[in-house]
């Protein structure tokens, strides 16, 4: 058994903040409670950043649309 360990790079870690903050944002104008998504969200946000992508709005993007938060709207 291995274990893989990631390490992000201080731009890295500010990306994934401003990725953050921006899809919590959109869950709430959706009125979903951020204490509902917290978690679920800093979880499935850096396993998006783990396949490389740094740029913040993508990874935002990428975790709405992987937490279904875009289809809450419809």
């Amino acid at each position: 058994m291995s274990i893989k360990q990631e390490f992000f790079l201080p731009n890295d870690l500010q990306a994934l903040d401003l990725a953050l903050v921006g899809a919590v944002a959109i869950a709430k104008e959706l009125g979903v409670k951020r204490e509902e998504l917290d978690g679920a969200l800093r979880r499935r946000l850096f396993v998006i950043a783990g396949e490389g992508i740094a740029d913040p709005e993508t990874l935002r993007n990428r975790l709405v649309k992987s937490m279904n938060l875009d289809r809450i709207a419809y």
